[in-house]
């Protein structure tokens, strides 16, 4: 029985690159594209595209790129084909007329990983309503004292937790601040409650596979962050169904709050943000 297993893993694994092969010969391109190369099968050129870099270069995936094939050229990024532009002018045009001209959006592949009413992904009065309440309550609260005074204990905090350390990782400590003062702000959580360790670490997880190879198999950082945006959406709906059992009139005043003030808005809306 066990003998038939490698023939028709082998007729699977033909298939399979017979259907590819046929796939990439009978793509069409559209007329007038720029010069570029699509790379592999399905992969494309993300393994490059995603290759670390040093943070002052623009990278060697574009640089090379930029240098072979003009600072616009097409590749295949994400699971999706792709036009680079690394033209200053170009770029000043595409954000101008945005929602005009060019629709804001990403790679089919990022949808499982932002969720589906990502402010990322929806465009239109959507797009509009959301973005509105998000830059209303930045706006409100960039001046406030009470967050002034949440940004400079926590600030005192991490430097006096430097005392006892010869060496101290400042990216890593930055970015600890960074991500405890987010929870804090958005969902009035304390750093050091076990629940905020909880979102942090899906947080991380998340961000890793926000942008890697867009395959869903086990142990992946995509699959690992699909995962883990499932389960940041389920302790923002516990949190959310928790501040609706408390009493009327008790306003923590954090993002959370700013959002369920909209009443139009939907869980999965509300969520997603």
């Amino acid at each position: 029985m066990f003998g038939f297993f490698p023939l028709i893993l082998s007729a699977f694994l033909l298939g399979l690159g017979f259907y590819l092969l046929l796939q990439v010969l009978a793509r069409k391109e559209p007329a007038n594209l720029p010069r570029g190369s699509m790379g592999w099968p399905l992969f494309g050129e993300t393994l490059g595209f995603l290759k670390p870099h040093s943070s002052n270069s623009m990278g060697s995936f574009l640089q090379e790129h930029c240098s072979r094939y003009g600072r616009v050229f097409k590749s295949h990024l994400f699971g999706s084909p792709t036009i680079v532009s690394c033209d200053h002018e170009l770029n000043m045009v595409v954000l101008q007329n945005e929602e005009k001209l060019f629709k804001v959006s990403y790679p089919k592949a990022m949808h499982g990983i932002l969720g589906k009413f990502s402010l990322l992904i929806v465009s239109g009065d959507v797009h509009k309503k959301l973005r509105n309440i998000g830059v209303s309550f930045i706006t409100s609260s960039k001046s406030n004292p009470e967050f002034l005074d949440c940004v400079e204990k926590m600030t005192i905090s991490m430097m006096n937790s430097w005392k006892n350390c010869k060496e101290i990782g400042f990216y890593k400590e930055v970015k600890k601040f960074t991500l405890n003062l987010m929870v804090k702000h958005l969902l009035s959580i304390e750093p050091e409650e076990p629940l905020a360790f909880k979102i942090l670490e899906d947080f991380l997880t998340y961000m890793k596979g926000f942008v890697s190879l867009p395959v869903y198999l086990p142990g992946t950082p995509y699959a690992s962050a699909v995962k883990a945006r499932a389960r940041l959406s389920a302790t923002v709906r516990e949190i959310i169904k928790e501040r609706r059992k408390e009493q009327l009139g008790l306003v923590k005043g954090d993002f959370l709050d700013s959002i369920l003030s909209k009443e139009n808005l939907s869980d999965e809306k509300t969520v997603s943000i």
